[in-house]
Parts: C-alpha cells; structure tokens; sequence
C-alpha cells in the first residue's frame, strides 16, 4: 500500500511543545531556535505551519543538548543513541514480526520506561506503546511522537507504507486534532485506556527489505524522516527535487524542461508527480524556501540578490512568499538573525 499525500508542512503546535521540553530542561531556548532556523514570531500564530526540517533540527537539538532521547519525560533519561543502537540490531531480522519482538525485548533489557507490546488477534496486529509513568508525560509529548516512529520506521524497514487501521490514544482529543490526518493515513480515537496502533495481522509476515549501508543514510536524516510525508516511492519526486537543487537559476526552470532532462514528455512528468502525491510548483517552492533561508544567513548578499537566485523576479513577491514560510519578512529575519548572531542553519 502506498500513501499520498500533499502537504509538506506540519504545525507550529508541535514546535511549541517541543520547545517547552527544551526550556523544562534548562536549554537555551535562542540557541534551540536558531538551530532550527525558527523564529520566535513564527510561533505565535496559533495555526502557523513550519517546514519539516525545522521542526525536526527543533527536536534533534533538544535531544543531542540533553542527552535524553526521552527529553526528559521518563522517570530516568534514554542516552542519545539508543534508537540508532536498536535500528542497528533491527535491520537483521527477517521479518516486521521478529523486529517488533526484539523491540519489546530491548526496550525491556535497556530501559524500564517504554512498555511496548504486541497483540495478535484474529486478524489484526495491536502495537501498543505505553510508558512506565504516563504521568510524568502529562502534555503526551514523548507517547505521541513514539506512536510516530513505530509507524515510520517499521514501514521503512519493509519499504512499504504499513496499511495501519487506526490509532488508539490516552490523551483527550486536542485542539488540533485534525492534524492526525496527516501523521497517520487512518482514523483516530482518542481517550483511549491504551496508546495502540491496529495494522493488519499480515504486516508482521512481510520480510526486512533494507540493508545495513541504507540504515546509515536513514539514521543520518533522523528524525526528518519522522517528519515528512509517508511514502516511500516517490521515485520520480526524487528526480526532480535533485535537478531543481543543482539548478542555480530557479527563476526559468520548468517542468518541461525537468521533463526533457528526464527523457519523457511534461504531461507524461506532471501525471507521474501527481501519483507520487507531489505537484511541480509545490516542489520547486520547497527548494525556494531551503535556498532562501541559507541566503538571508549570508551578510553579504542582498535581499534583491536573493529573491532572483530563488527564483522571483520581484524582490515583493518573494517577501510575501518568505513571511508565508515563516512568519517574518527577509529584512526582519535577517535582523534577528544578526542581531542573535544566529549560525547558518
């Protein structure tokens, strides 16, 4: 089963929260947010979306800084580390079963903290992820994003979208609950006696089809690849994203002539996107944004100088598009940026 989907943003919602682990564990906040390039203006919109890079640079600092994969939710800290260790004896096993099996055995053996267990049914797979003091994780930070990876990685491991029935949560149905439609592909219920994941029983038979030297790149882009859209197939998404990254001048880049580099017509290159769940336009803003950030970083180039080397022929209308993408015009983003001594994201 493959999953599309079209959104490419996540919600300030979670930036915030994670943001609040940061500051109940002592860290910098300014230097947190700078690593993730985020501005404290960005934040304040309650229905403000951010890149996946972000908030992933977001989370990866906290965790590194603190040296608690946990963030300081469990009654004794998980070493950063610990996943990459797991993930490396995890990419031996020969199906999703035996990986679930020594997952619950090692998160047994190393840390008392998670309770993680599966239950076979007639026809279904119960993946339950529950912590040892759920009080402790009162605002279900950690149980939240641990939902989020056991989906994520697994399907990674079969490279397949694990075809997950629902999920089952604690936590009272929040505010922002329509989010859950785009982290997982499935209903959600929420003041649950248990955090649970229903996929089908047949999931657990499918074979590990990743390598020790994948795992590596995998890990390198954790926890990114938490963060952004399910699939694993978006061969052709992939293409094009690398032509626009090495393409200086965005500003004429076309999807025919991406298409011609790519040997097939542009009708032929946009029905194939549009399968993948991607859209050109969408695609070529998401590299806009990236160059657009890493330019502003860069003191000796202008604003003008920067809105045509993302691609705008109009220094006004790539100020409009940058405060869409993070809630700041380039000059004040620029400013903060200085004035902070922020380094390069």
């Amino acid at each position: 089963m493959k999953t599309q989907q079209t959104n490419h943003t996540v919600s300030s919602h979670f930036a915030r929260r994670y943001l609040s682990r940061a500051q109940a564990l002592g860290l910098d906040r300014q230097g947190v947010l700078s690593y993730a390039a985020l501005a404290e203006s960005a934040l304040d919109q309650p229905d403000g979306r951010l890149a996946p890079y972000q908030l992933a640079r977001l989370l990866n600092r906290i965790m590194v800084d603190a040296d608690d994969e946990f963030m300081g939710l469990t009654a004794q800290r998980c070493r950063f580390g610990v996943f990459n260790l797991l993930a490396e004896h995890l990419i031996h096993c020969k199906n999703l079963e035996q990986a679930l099996k020594e997952t619950q055995r090692f998160y047994q053996l190393v840390t008392g903290e998670v309770l993680f267990r599966v239950e076979k049914r007639k026809q279904t797979a119960l993946i339950h992820i529950n912590l040892n003091q759920p009080d402790l994780d009162s605002r279900h930070i950690l149980s939240e994003l641990l939902i989020l990876v056991w989906h994520r990685f697994p399907s990674w491991l079969v490279a397949e979208v694990i075809a997950i029935e629902s999920v089952h949560l604690t936590m009272e149905k929040p505010r922002y609950h329509e989010e859950y439609r785009l982290l997982f592909p499935c209903d959600c219920t929420f003041g649950s006696n248990s955090n649970y994941m229903v996929w089908p029983l047949t999931a657990l038979e499918q074979p590990i089809q990743r390598r020790p030297e994948q795992l590596q790149r995998y890990l390198d882009k954790v926890p990114l690849v938490w963060f952004r859209k399910l699939q694993f197939e978006d061969i052709q998404t992939d293409r094009v994203l690398l032509i626009l990254k090495q393409n200086e001048n965005l500003q004429t880049v076309t999807l025919e002539q991406i298409a011609s580099q790519l040997h097939m017509t542009s009708r032929t290159l946009r029905r194939k996107l549009n399968a993948e769940g991607s859209q050109f336009q969408n695609l070529k803003d998401s590299v806009r944004r990236e160059r657009a950030i890493y330019l502003l970083s860069q003191p000796e180039i202008t604003i003008k100088e920067a809105a045509h080397r993302v691609g705008y022929t109009e220094t006004a209308s790539f100020i409009r598009a940058f405060k869409q993408w993070t809630g700041e015009s380039p000059g004040q983003y620029r400013k903060e940026l200085m004035t902070r001594k922020i380094p390069s994201p």
